[in-house]
């Protein structure tokens, strides 16, 4: 049975799916000065003005700080899907959120698909362009993705969703922790690290904990 039980608990993956999505458009780097603080989309364009990323001498690029926010695009149909209704009369037809609050979660995955394509007018030969051939490539498969985890078993999709939150985790920890000496060096003084980056952190790590906790907890009948 795909229905799990509603009650508020720490292993509700929409719960954290919730927070790794605020951290992420909340400021991972903060200053005093509004311009200078950066949520993960914000650094995602604002990395490709420094020479390093220009050059290729950089390990991190606009990629690095998408990632988590694709991972996040199929973390919240994942936890939509967790509490899907099956259709009765057309199998075809993948089971659908069963109240306002999933079907927000799964409004709010298919934004996160939208902010992943490259901006207008890039958009229009990003599928030819080296510098946004990946990221177009990866924006475009997300929909499928989106639409599979509705059809998959809950317990394949917690596997993915443990994988996927893993992945994101590790990508935002990386790509922070890469690009910060560099942003410092820049204003001559440390940038400091913002509550976004944190929560965010936080966010997948309990989608992580969640997902073990539905792999190895007692199944709900």
């Amino acid at each position: 049975m795909r229905i799990a039980s509603r009650r508020p608990q720490a292993s509700d993956p929409r719960l954290w799916a919730i927070v790794a999505l605020i951290g992420y458009w909340s400021p991972w780097l903060t200053h005093p000065a509004a311009s200078l603080r950066l949520n993960g989309y914000e650094l995602s364009e604002w990395v490709t003005f420094l020479p390093g990323v220009r050059d290729g001498s950089e390990s991190f690029g606009r990629l690095s700080f998408l990632v988590p926010l694709a991972g996040l695009a199929l973390l919240l149909s994942i936890a939509a899907a967790r509490y899907s209704r099956p259709h009765t009369r057309r199998r075809w037809i993948p089971p659908l959120p069963a109240s306002l609050f999933e079907w927000c979660l799964l409004m709010l995955a298919l934004l996160c698909n939208v902010a992943v394509f490259p901006p207008y007018p890039y958009l229009l030969t990003a599928y030819k362009e080296a510098e946004f051939q990946a990221q177009f490539f990866i924006a475009g498969a997300l929909p499928f993705g989106i639409l599979l985890t509705l059809y998959l078993p809950a317990e394949l999709n917690d596997l993915v969703q443990i994988c996927l939150a893993g992945l994101g985790g590790a990508y935002g920890l990386w790509a922070l922790l890469a690009v910060r000496p560099v942003a410092s060096e820049l204003l001559n003084a440390p940038w400091a690290i913002g509550i976004g980056w944190l929560a965010m952190l936080a966010g997948f790590a309990g989608l992580v904990l969640a997902g073990l906790a539905h792999v190895f907890g007692p199944r709900a009948s």
